[in-house]
Parts: C-alpha cells; sequence; structure tokens
C-alpha cells in the first residue's frame, strides 16, 4: 500500500500513539482488501459502543487508549448504546455504568455521543461523492445510496481507526466502478407505508445477500421509507447501497444505475412483501408487553404522526410503549409539545437507547411488537423476545390493547 509521508510519519508514531494505532489497524483492512492507498475523510461514525456488543475487554482497551493519550484527528460520532442517558428504562444499574465508561473514554478521545443510528439527521452530511467511515449499517446504505457519498461496511475499530487518522483505505465502495447496480428489483405491487417498505427490504436482503440491488416502479418514498428499506436489507442480507430509478443520486435512469452491467430480475408482489413480514415474525403469542417503534430512530416528523395517534388515548397496564430516537430529536419533541401528548397516553420517548443493544430482557419483557423489520431480525438473538413485526397502526393498537391484531391494518402515515 503506497503511503504518503504523512501517513508514514502517523505509522511511525510521530503524531502519537492514536494516530499510530490507527494506522495499524487500517493498514492490516487495505491489506485484507488490496487496497493500494489510504484516502483522507473528513468524518467517521463508531457503531458497535453497546456495552453487550464490547463488553469489559473493550472498555479496557479504551481506557488504555485515553491513558497513552490517542485523540481522534477529525469529528467522529457515536452509534446508538444500550442505555437511556436519561431515562430509567428499568435496566440493571450496573449495565448503566458500564455504558457510561464506554461512552466517557470516547468522548475523552473528542469523539461526540450523539448516540444514533442516523447521523446524517442530526449531525454530519455528507456531500455526493465524499468518502466517511461509518460503520452503522443502515447508515452506511444510506449514506451511499440516498446522499450518494461513499462508505464501507465498517467495523467500530475500523471506523474509529479512520478518526484517528483522517484517513480510510480505498477500496469496495469507495470507488466509481464498484457502485453500479447487479440486480433488478422489479417492484409489480407497490409497498404502502413505511413498514412494507421494511418488509421489501428484508425479502430482498435475504434473496440477494450482498449485491447492489436496483430498484424500479417504486411508489414515491419519504426520507424514513429509503432508511428503513436499507437498514432492512443490510440485516438480512449483507447490502451496502442500493439504487432507486428516478430518487435516488446515481440512479436518474436504470442504465445509469446498472452502466454495462449485466443483471438478474426479481419481482415483488404482495406474495414478496408478506413474506418479509413472516421473516420478520417469531412468536406463537399475540399477546404483548413490550412495543417499540424507531429502528432506525424516530424523526420528528414521525413523532409528530405518533403523537397525533395516541392522542387521547392510554396505553394499557402491563404494556410498555418505547418511542426511540436521540437526544437531538427528543429536545425537539419536547418543545413542539409532542412528547407531552406521548407521555399522557403512557408511552416513553428514549433517547440513546437500541432494543438490539439494550436490555429488556433483564427488565421482565417477554413479547414485543414492532414495525421494523431490522428490530425483528435482530431481537430474538440478542434480547431472547418473541418478535411480532406489522404496521406502526397495528403496534399503536397492540400498546393500547395489549393483543398484536390479526387482522393486517395498512399505515397512513409516515
Amino acid at each position: 500500500m503506497f503511503l504518503t509521508d504523512e501517513e508514514k510519519r502517523m505509522a511511525e508514531g510521530e503524531y502519537g500513539y492514536g494516530p499510530q494505532i490507527g494506522m495499524k489497524i487500517l493498514m492490516a483492512v487495505g491489506k485484507v482488501y488490496e487496497a493500494e492507498k489510504l484516502i483522507p475523510i473528513k468524518h467517521a461514525h463508531v457503531a458497535g459502543t453497546g456495552f453487550k456488543t464490547f463488553g469489559e475487554v473493550g472498555v479496557a482497551w479504551l481506557e488504555d487508549l485515553v491513558a497513552k493519550g490517542a485523540k481522534v484527528r477529525i469529528p467522529t460520532t457515536l452509534n446508538c448504546i444500550g442505555v437511556d442517558r436519561a431515562t430509567d428504562l428499568g435496566f440493571p444499574k450496573e449495565k448503566f455504568d458500564w455504558q457510561m465508561r464506554i461512552d466517557k473514554a470516547y468522548e475523552d478521545m473528542g469523539c461526540t455521543s450523539l448516540n444514533t443510528c442516523t447521523p446524517y439527521w442530526c449531525g454530519y452530511v455528507p456531500r455526493l461523492g465524499e468518502s466517511v467511515s461509518w460503520s452503522e449499517s443502515s447508515a452506511v446504505v444510506y449514506c451511499n445510496s440516498v446522499l450518494g457519498a461513499r462508505d464501507n461496511r465498517e467495523g467500530a475499530q475500523s471506523s474509529f481507526a479512520a478518526g484517528l487518522t483522517g484517513r480510510t483505505p480505498a477500496y469496495g465502495l469507495h470507488l466509481p466502478e464498484n457502485r453500479r447496480g447487479q440486480v433488478l428489483i422489479k417492484i409489480i405491487d407497490q409497498p404502502k407505508g413505511y413498514s412494507e417498505f421494511s418488509a421489501v427490504g428484508c425479502y430482498v436482503g435475504k434473496t440477494i445477500i450482498d449485491k447492489i440491488p436496483v430498484f424500479e416502479n417504486l411508489p414515491v418514498p419519504t426520507n424514513e421509507e429509503l432508511s428503513t428499506l436499507g437498514a432492512a436489507m443490510a440485516c438480512t442480507g449483507g447490502v451496502a447501497m442500493f439504487h432507486a430509478i428516478g430518487y435516488t443520486p446515481e440512479a436518474p435512469t436504470k442504465e445509469a444505475a446498472f452502466g454495462s452491467n449485466t443483471y438478474e430480475t426479481i419481482e415483488v408482489t404482495r406474495k414478496e412483501i408478506q413474506e418479509g413480514f413472516q421473516v420478520a415474525t417469531r412468536s406463537t403469542t399475540r399477546e404483548v408487553d413490550l412495543v417499540t417503534l424507531g429502528c432506525p430512530q424516530l424523526t420528528i416528523q414521525q413523532i409528530k404522526v405518533i403523537s397525533e395517534k395516541l392522542s387521547g388515548k392510554k396505553v394499557k397496564d402491563g404494556v410498555t410503549l418505547w418511542l426511540q430516537t436521540n437526544a437531538f430529536v427528543k429536545g425537539m419533541s419536547k418543545q413542539l409539545g409532542y412528547s407531552d401528548i406521548i407521555e399522557k397516553a403512557g408511552g416513553i420517548l428514549t433517547q440513546d437507547a437500541c432494543t438490539c443493544l439494550s436490555y429488556p430482557e433483564l427488565a421482565g419483557y417477554k413479547t414485543m411488537a414492532c414495525n421494523s423489520t431490522k428490530v425483528s431480525f435482530y431481537t430474538p438473538g440478542s434480547n431472547g423476545l418473541n418478535i411480532l413485526c406489522g404496521s406502526t397502526d397495528m403496534c399503536i393498537e397492540a400498546a393500547l390493547t395489549g393483543t398484536f391484531p390479526e387482522e393486517w391494518k395498512q399505515d397512513e402515515d409516515f
């Protein structure tokens, strides 16, 4: 791998221990992927920051970096964590304490604890064609697809190494020739609403694994729908980028999306959409004690819509409703009066936390309803809960009644 003079000095420790260990990690990644060089970047976003995935050894590693004076060289933000810094969600105190040690160590090295999986909605928004190093899978897909910036599916250590150095290896989706479509997804029956976009993503991800899909005949999507589409494909498969003809910046036409690539065609009808929900539902009971909305974390528009649906109603005793977002959106929700409506109805507007990274199982919950195939895909393994996945309206009914409806209810929302 070719290194500039400055990169050589970083690797030799002239700029301190942080850039030196960062270069060691990036050079190893670059060797694996046969990158010819490193490229400069202006932003990193680090996932894998929850204690459930990080563990005590990871905490010790971070605190050792702090002790040796490591500092990030570019703006570096942090992903969701396993607790809510502002609200007691009923998790054991030691989990909170460990998590705060992780956040403090990163902050001591100059990182910003956004604690969100959607940094593009409350942090850094990269420009078309700009390279970054983000390691949250749904953020990677949104970055590549909707923003047209360039990113690979990074690990926590490689994205943090990018923050320590301001560099990332030039391979994969940083190279224009690797960003062309590989599979045409022909929409026969259009998804209706947020949760059906998620179901389409669930089906497509498990079908194409890690290829780049090109969607034809999508209905006019919202940013939230594009976000959940990408999030679902990133978890059931390894998709890091998609094109939606006429909507995403590198796909004004089918020809632009594919370039000279040949491709196969997969059709999506009502059958495939329903299959996406079936993949995401793993429960033998419809009685729920937890309902979560917000994976990826909720936008202010989504919270507005949910507050309208909850206005004048009450969450059933024995059921908990979590609406998951970040501190930025939560603050705005308070200012606009949405959080007051939600709290009066018995809902809890959380910040920072991700269900999969947190501890609902230790708080005694058994069966969860959600409108995101991403959280439903991860939660059984991460938390051991029964999962029911459907529309936002179905989830709200489950929160109000304690029972997930058998009859499909279509959203008219975000």
